[in-house]
């Protein structure tokens, strides 16, 4: 487990409530709130200033040849019932995170929970998976979720996905994860968001 200083994540928890929408569509836990298909016009997040794109258009250069991580965690769905198919009785489909961020195509995962509010992800959450090699990742009473760790965006088979850190969580040397475009895949407009 990788510890962060509890103010680091009680800020970053008051700074996500106050972007939020007054109001919630979801049942409160993040994961299910319906996707939309265009960012915030801000541009695509590659740094080449080509101008907005629509959330999930591919903006990692992969080999088409590669395997993909994003087989089973990561998958693509509309439901849940998509992802238990994949992932068993405990499967979940993300769709949107904390209102913030929008996961293009849906991302199969399970709930899991952190130590306490000063770790953002552990490695080999048995709650992911009890054989090890998933991670669980965000902010312990905000968003967690189950995830492949990455180490290039070859990993990342889906499109509108690449290999990256964890926007608004990451600290330098922290893994990465095949995650949406941050900026192209924003909700909102408060500023938040970027690559």
């Amino acid at each position: 487990m990788i510890r962060r200083p509890a103010a680091l994540l009680s800020c970053l928890a008051l700074g996500l409530l106050c972007f939020m929408p007054a109001c919630d569509s979801g049942n409160g836990n993040g994961n299910d709130v319906a996707t939309t298909e265009t960012g915030n016009g801000e541009g695509n997040g590659d740094g080449d200033g080509d101008g907005p794109q629509p959330c999930g258009t591919e903006w990692a250069e992969k080999d088409p040849d590669a395997p993909s991580l994003m087989t089973e965690f990561g998958a693509p769905c509309m439901t849940t019932a998509d992802c238990v198919a994949i992932l068993g009785d405990d499967g979940i489909c993300v769709t949107n995170i904390l209102k913030v961020y929008d996961l293009p195509g849906g991302f199969c995962s399970r709930n899991c929970d952190l130590a306490n509010t000063s770790v953002t992800f552990e490695h080999d959450a048995a709650q992911c998976d009890p054989d090890g090699g998933v991670t669980c990742v965000g902010a312990q009473g905000l968003f967690t979720a189950c995830i492949i760790e990455c180490t290039s965006d070859d990993d990342c088979g889906r499109e509108g996905y690449g290999c990256r850190n964890m926007p608004t969580l990451a600290a330098e040397g922290d893994p990465k994860f095949c995650l949406m475009n941050p900026v192209d895949c924003c909700t909102t407009d408060s500023g938040e968001c970027g690559a």
